[in-house]
C-alpha cells in the first residue's frame, strides 16, 4: 500500500513539510493461518471410505455449494484406530444453516453467529483432542468454538465418545447408521499449524 500526502506551502511563517511526500509498504504478506487457507488440491470426496486424521496436528476443509433450504447435510464422523466412533461434526442446510456434533448435540442447532452469504463455501473444522475444543469456521470465518463437556453436551453419551476414544480417521457418512453426507463436494486433510 502507499500513502501520499500532499504538502502545501506554509503561511503565516508556518513550517515547510519535513520528510518524504510518499511511502509504500508492503502488506498482506504475513502466512495466514491453515484454517483460512484454500486447500492446494483438494480431493473429491468419497463417502464410505476411512481417511487418515489426526485431529492434534491436522484441519478438516469441506466445500460445498449447498444452500439454506436444500437439506442436504455435510457429515463428517471421527473413528478411533478400531474403527469405532468417536465424536463427529456436521452442517444442516435447512431453511437455517444448523450444526450437529455427534454425541454432544441433541439435534441441529442453529449457529450463534451469522455466516458467511456466499454460496460457494468453505468449512474448516479442527478438534483439539487434548483441550475438547471444536472449532468451526465457514470462509475463513470462525463461526462455532465449543468446549465439549457437561455443560455443553445432553447427557452423558459424549464422555464415551470423546474422552474413551482418540480420533484417527475419518469418514463422510457413517457406517453404523443411515446418516448420509449429501453436501459435501471436497475436501483436504491440512496441517494445523497456527490454528487454534
Amino acid at each position: 500500500k502507499t500513502y501520499v500526502r500532499n504538502c502545501i506551502q506554509p503561511k503565516n511563517g508556518g513550517k515547510a513539510c519535513e520528510g518524504d511526500a510518499s511511502k509504500t509498504e508492503n502488506c498482506g504478506e504475513q502466512e495466514c493461518p491453515v484454517t483460512w487457507k484454500q486447500c492446494d488440491n483438494p480431493a473429491t470426496v468419497v463417502r464410505d471410505v476411512y481417511i487418515p486424521w489426526n485431529p492434534d496436528s491436522e484441519t478438516i476443509t469441506v466445500t460445498t455449494d449447498s444452500v439454506a433450504g436444500s437439506e442436504e447435510r455435510v457429515y463428517v464422523w471421527f473413528y478411533d484406530k478400531d474403527g469405532d466412533r468417536a465424536g463427529a461434526v456436521g452442517i444442516n442446510f435447512s431453511t437455517q444453516i444448523q450444526y450437529y456434533m455427534g454425541y454432544c448435540t441433541y439435534s441441529w442447532t442453529p449457529f450463534p453467529v451469522t455466516l458467511p452469504t456466499e454460496t460457494q463455501k468453505t468449512w474448516t473444522f479442527t478438534y483439539n483432542y487434548t483441550d475438547k475444543r471444536v472449532v468451526y469456521y465457514c470462509n475463513g470465518v470462525q463461526v462455532l468454538n465449543v468446549v465439549v463437556s457437561d455443560s455443553t453436551c445432553f447427557g452423558s453419551f459424549w464422555r464415551k465418545y470423546y474422552l474413551e476414544r482418540k480420533p484417527t480417521q475419518i469418514m463422510f457418512n457413517d457406517k453404523f447408521s443411515s446418516t448420509e453426507d449429501t453436501a459435501s463436494d471436497s475436501y483436504c486433510i491440512s496441517s494445523n499449524t497456527g490454528a487454534i
